[in-house]
């Protein structure tokens, strides 16, 4: 059997998009556990119904804030698929 020579090697092992939605997935879970584990505290300071799916969504929104605005910017300080 004779050998071919073109072969396509990518650069990457996946495309960009993959990681960035494998990213984000991950940050999702985090600030979705982050926020039921906190929600037994606010229903025990006697918060409504309401106010606690408010809450919910509140703390989802901020760690997804503080990732992305500072932990990845300021902390990381480096993009997460730049070229080494």
């Amino acid at each position: 059997m004779g050998v071919h020579n073109n072969a396509h090697v990518p650069k990457e092992s996946f495309p960009t998009f993959l990681w960035y939605a494998i990213e984000f997935f991950i940050v999702l879970g985090a600030a979705i556990g982050i926020s039921m584990n906190s929600m037994g505290y606010f229903q025990k300071i006697g918060f409504t119904e309401e106010m606690t799916d408010w809450i919910f969504w509140g703390i989802i929104g901020a760690v997804f804030l503080i990732y992305y605005l500072i932990v990845r910017n300021f902390i990381l300080k480096k993009p997460i698929l730049s070229k080494i």
